[in-house]
């Protein structure tokens, strides 16, 4: 046999033409019928394999592609809540110790603490308190719950 009939036609050109004339191009240079038919048969099954190892792996994606989507808008979302609010409290906390640094000297570690404390204190007082004051709101002031009329000492 020659190098044309050991050479079968793939079909890759997507023109029917090109497989029509490379399959009668592969009898008339000495290739046999039955090599043709054996490609044909072993081409057809390669590709309902390939096809069905296809649709396993898209059932596969469905599956896993929304649990990536799920992880990856999870990590965005904490790192948008909190990872760059830290950054934030981060930098501040930073210009502030040196701010204190340059005040206080060798007491800045002090007063930070002080500070800290205080407001720690500040939020406790507040969530402790069972009802708000009774004073009118001025947009942007905040409602301090020890401001206004206590209504149990209101009440005679």
């Amino acid at each position: 046999m020659s190098g044309a009939a050991d050479k079968l036609p793939s079909g890759d050109d997507p023109a029917p033409n090109s497989v029509l004339t490379g399959t009668i191009g592969f009898l008339n240079a000495g290739g046999t019928l039955g090599t043709l038919l054996q490609g044909a048969i072993f081409g057809t099954l390669v590709s309902v394999f390939t096809e069905g190892v296809n649709v396993i792996q898209s059932f596969g994606n469905l599956v896993v592609s929304p649990i990536d989507a799920t992880a990856e808008a999870t990590i965005a979302t904490i790192s948008a809540t909190i990872i760059e609010p830290l950054g934030i409290v981060e930098t501040s906390a930073a210009a502030s110790a040196t701010s204190i640094g340059d005040q206080f000297g060798p007491f800045a570690f002090i007063v930070g603490i002080v500070v800290l404390l205080a407001g720690f204190w500040i939020i406790i007082q507040f969530l402790e308190e069972d009802e708000t004051s009774d004073t009118f709101i001025v947009p942007g002031f905040p409602d301090l719950p020890f401001v206004g009329v206590d209504e149990e000492n209101d009440e005679g």
